[in-house]
């Protein structure tokens, strides 16, 4: 029984052998270098191969799936023999171009595996048999993930307001930016903003980091671009409960009432400042565009508020 289970195993490993050489799948290291030059040249984006072999013996030596972007060896996915239910996931960057998925090896029915694109859509689940060679072909349409550059951050102690700047990334794929403060959502903001102001006379005196995230369809590993800052609201008295601003919602003009004013500051729900009037308690939004604004209030006393603004024609 033991010379007829080695003679059986024997057979497979030739057999093994001969589809590997007929398939070309026998890769130089001189092919590899070069898989590894496109990889850096090309713009990358994740793929998911979920491997599983019900029947708990893994994959023979060398067997497996072999992967090609355009002809260039991307390597072999396999799961090692021997005993055990073996089960696997596999996350691998391949660029943008025309992919190929070969099952290397024998035909054996146990196999199963299913494979999901950069999106996490599924695009293939193992049907039996498999035999040696290509079972399937895609067009890898990569998200082009790029993140931004010349990040700079501000905080102006007089004013309450920390400033963020940046450089849009050049990417078709790209949605827009998030803007997080301390790990909180503070903001969403469309694909050409390239700057955001937070108002922080109502903030706790402490440390802040402020991190600007490019948003793409799918989910991109890169490099969070941040601000880190101590702020402190020393000697700075709200007087939100003696400030009024009405009517509001607004529709034309609006006041604002319940002490002196010095300055009105405007800014958009983007952060832009975008209007600034001294000495006056009446603002006219006639030709604003409805949506929601930020006030910055300050009095004659030195005091400085904060108004939400409410504007619909």
């Amino acid at each position: 029984m033991k010379k007829l289970i080695i003679f059986f195993l024997s057979v497979i490993l030739i057999i093994n052998y001969v589809n590997l050489a007929a398939n070309n799948y026998i890769y130089s290291e001189k092919e590899q270098k070069t898989s590894a030059t496109s990889r850096l040249e090309n713009e990358l984006c994740n793929f998911r191969f979920v491997l599983e072999d019900s029947d708990g013996f893994g994959w023979f030596t060398e067997m497996g799936i072999g992967i090609t972007v355009d002809g260039v060896d991307y390597g072999l996915l396999y799961l090692p023999f021997g005993l055990g239910n073996y089960s696997s996931e596999e996350v691998i960057a391949l660029p943008s171009g025309e992919i190929q998925l070969s099952w290397i090896g024998v035909f054996f029915e146990s196999y199963h595996f299913k494979i999901y694109n950069s999106s996490d859509e599924l695009i293939y689940s193992s049907l039996f048999p498999l035999y040696a060679g290509v079972f399937l072909t895609y067009q890898n349409e990569c998200i082009e993930c790029v993140p931004v550059t010349d990040f700079e951050g501000e905080y102006i102690y007089e004013e309450h307001q920390v400033n963020l700047n940046w450089k849009a990334p050049e990417s078709t794929d790209l949605t827009g930016f998030d803007v997080y403060r301390n790990d909180e959502l503070i903001g969403h903001l469309p694909p050409a903003t390239t700057f955001y102001s937070d108002y922080t006379a109502e903030l706790e005196d402490g440390n802040y980091k402020y991190c600007v995230i490019p948003v793409y369809p799918s989910i991109c590993t890169l490099e969070d671009e941040c601000f880190e800052i101590y702020i402190s609201n020393v000697g700075i008295t709200n007087y939100k409960n003696n400030i009024m601003v009405y009517p509001n919602p607004a529709t034309n003009v609006i006041n604002v009432a319940g002490d002196l004013v010095s300055a009105i500051k405007m800014y958009n729900n983007t952060g832009q400042l975008i209007l600034i009037q001294h000495n006056t308690n009446t603002i006219n939004v006639f030709s604003l565009q409805n949506g929601i604004y930020t006030l910055s209030i300050e009095t004659s006393t030195g005091h400085t508020t904060q108004k939400k603004l409410i504007v619909n024609h």
